[in-house]
C-alpha cells in the first residue's frame, strides 16, 4: 500500500509511514495520509484500494471508513442503482477453529458464486460488495446487492436468512437472528448431528472453486473408501459449476469419515463446506443470465 510513496522519497517507507496520522483494522480497513493529487492519484489505481477521496474530517478522530460513500462494486455490477442493503444470517461452519480472514474469504466465495451467474463478477468484486461480517459468536455479513441476487443467495445451502439491513447506520448488527424460529430449528439440528452417527452414504459439498473438476473432486474424497458417484451440478446457461456437487460412498463408514475430515477442507483455493446429502436436493438454480434474457 506504500509503494506509490517509494517514488517521491529516497529513504522509502519510513518517510511513507510518517505521512499515514491515522488507520483503520477493524471492521473496515484503511488509512488516512497526507499526500500531493499526483501520489493520491497512483494510491487510488492500486489493487484493493477502494477509494481515495479528500479526509473531510481532518481535525477529528473519527473516520468514516465505511463503504457508504463509496461507488465500488455495487456501481459497476449494478449501474441502474437499484442496489438495497442486506444482512445475511450464515449457519455456524463445521469447522473447529476459524479466523476473520477465512470467514471474509468464506463470504466473498458464496457471494461470487451468486452473482457470478448472472454477471461477469471476481471474488474482489464480490468483497466490494461486502461492507460488515460477523464472524464470532454469530455467523454472517452485510452486504449491497439487488433483490434478485439476493434472492438468489437465499437460496444457497448455509444461508438461514437474507433481510433489509434495518440498522445500516450503525455497527451494531443481529446476526443472532433471535426472531426467526429457523435459526434456532438450524441450531439444535446442529446439536442433534453432533451426537447421532451419520447414516447415509451421500454427501453434499458446496464451496467449491467454479475450477474443480470432477477428477480433483474424486481424487481428494476417494482416500475415505470406494466411490459409487461424483457430480458436479452444472448450470444449464452459462455451462459452469454451479459450486455445489454430490459425491455417493459404497459404504455409510466411507460418507462418515469423509464428512468428518472434509468439511472445513480447502480445494482449489477454496473452503468447502460437507454436509449430508437431503433426500430432496436443494434447490439452487439461478435462473436465466440477464445477457440471456434479452435476447
Amino acid at each position: 500500500m506504500l509503494k506509490p510513496f517509494k517514488e517521491f522519497w529516497a529513504s522509502g517507507e519510513k518517510d511513507a509511514q510518517m505521512c499515514i496520522y491515522d488507520a483503520s483494522w477493524d471492521t473496515h480497513f484503511g488509512f488516512c495520509c497526507d499526500v500531493d493529487d499526483e501520489t493520491s492519484q497512483k494510491l487510488a489505481r492500486l489493487p484493493g484500494v477502494l477509494s481515495v477521496k479528500p479526509d473531510p474530517d481532518f481535525g477529528s478522530v473519527k473516520k468514516d471508513y465505511s463503504f457508504s460513500n463509496v461507488q465500488g462494486a455495487s456501481t459497476l455490477l449494478f449501474p441502474l442503482g437499484n442496489t438495497k442493503h442486506w444482512l445475511v444470517r450464515m449457519d455456524k461452519p463445521g469447522i473447529g477453529v476459524v479466523t476473520k480472514a477465512q470467514m471474509v474469504d468464506y463470504y466473498a466465495q458464496i457471494l461470487t458464486k451468486v452473482l457470478g451467474n448472472v454477471f461477469v463478477c471476481s471474488e474482489k468484486d464480490a468483497q466490494m460488495c461486502i461492507y460488515h461480517v460477523s464472524w464470532k459468536s454469530n455467523f454472517g455479513f452485510c452486504c449491497e446487492l439487488d433483490e434478485e441476487s439476493a434472492s438468489n443467495l437465499a437460496s444457497v445451502p448455509g444461508v438461514l436468512s437474507v433481510q433489509p439491513d434495518k440498522s445500516y447506520d450503525s455497527e451494531n448488527k443481529d446476526y443472532g437472528g433471535n426472531d426467526i424460529k429457523k435459526s434456532k430449528d438450524v441450531s439444535i439440528s446442529a446439536e442433534a448431528s453432533q451426537t447421532t452417527p451419520t447414516r447415509t452414504k451421500k454427501l453434499f459439498v458446496t464451496g467449491l472453486s467454479f475450477y474443480t473438476s470432477e477428477k480433483t473432486l474424486r481424487e481428494a474424497f476417494e482416500g475415505f473408501g470406494q466411490l459409487v458417484e461424483v457430480k458436479i451440478i452444472m448450470d444449464k446457461i452459462s455451462k459452469r459449476s454451479k459450486g455445489y456437487a454430490f459425491i455417493e460412498y459404497t459404504t455409510e463408514e466411507a460418507a462418515a469419515a469423509a464428512l468428518n475430515e472434509m468439511n472445513g477442507k480447502i480445494i482449489n483455493g477454496w473452503m468447502i463446506v460437507v454436509d449430508v446429502a437431503k433426500t430432496s436436493p436443494p434447490r439452487y438454480s439461478r435462473g436465466q443470465s440477464r445477457s440471456a434474457a434479452t435476447r
